[in-house]
């Protein structure tokens, strides 16, 4: 199942079974988000991301520059629906 299936059959399911009104809220969110990103200040493939600092997964602060120093890094998303 590709990427784009996984998340039509999550989207779908959370459809589903989420409470009254929930899955369309979220929509609405999503499309203001949408509507409020300013795509042409995006990062683009191939461009030098901005350092930034996250929290690792124990809560510490990270820089990217520092982990830059020891090779490549890979970002993900993780998102958490209450």
């Amino acid at each position: 199942m590709s990427l784009e299936q996984e998340l039509a059959a999550f989207k779908a399911e959370f459809s589903r079974t989420a409470p009254a009104g929930r899955a369309a809220l979220y929509e609405a969110k999503i499309e203001e988000l949408r509507s409020d990103f300013a795509l042409e200040r995006a990062v683009k493939l191939g461009d030098t991301a901005p350092d930034f600092a996250l929290p690792d997964a124990a809560g510490k602060s990270v820089l990217l520059k520092d982990l830059l120093r020891s090779g490549p890094v890979g970002l993900t998303r993780v998102f958490c629906l209450e």
